[in-house]
């Protein structure tokens, strides 16, 4: 759902054409798997425990790589870096969503 909305927020409210709509995709593809990630490798707030060293190393160089990427328009077309950030303010949002509804179900299923 979110990649969804990611992607008809492109299309229809910022009117981007296809080439640009494939650089957000990649964009949106690459912060959502992040936050899903974060939210996937601890069982509880997704803050409960610091990540190891490699990990927040990784994640830094990906979103950056990718960031820079669709910025400066390297193998993509270029999307503006305000555009690229609120992608990235949505997955934020999105890790906490998805956090929420996973410790809502593990409450409910009783799962430890």
């Amino acid at each position: 759902m979110f990649c969804i909305a990611s992607l008809a927020v492109g299309r229809f409210a910022l009117g981007l054409d296809s080439a640009s709509l494939r650089t957000l995709t990649v964009v949106t593809l690459v912060f959502s798997g992040q936050a899903i990630f974060y939210v996937s490798r601890e069982r509880r707030h997704l803050w409960s425990s610091r990540p190891g060293s490699w990990l927040i190393a990784s994640s830094v160089l990906d979103i950056t790589l990718f960031s820079t990427l669709a910025i400066q328009g390297i193998l993509m077309t270029p999307l503006p870096g305000r555009i690229v950030a609120c992608v990235f303010g949505a997955a934020l949002a999105l890790a906490f969503c998805l956090d929420t509804v996973k410790l809502l179900l593990f409450r409910r299923l009783a799962i430890v």
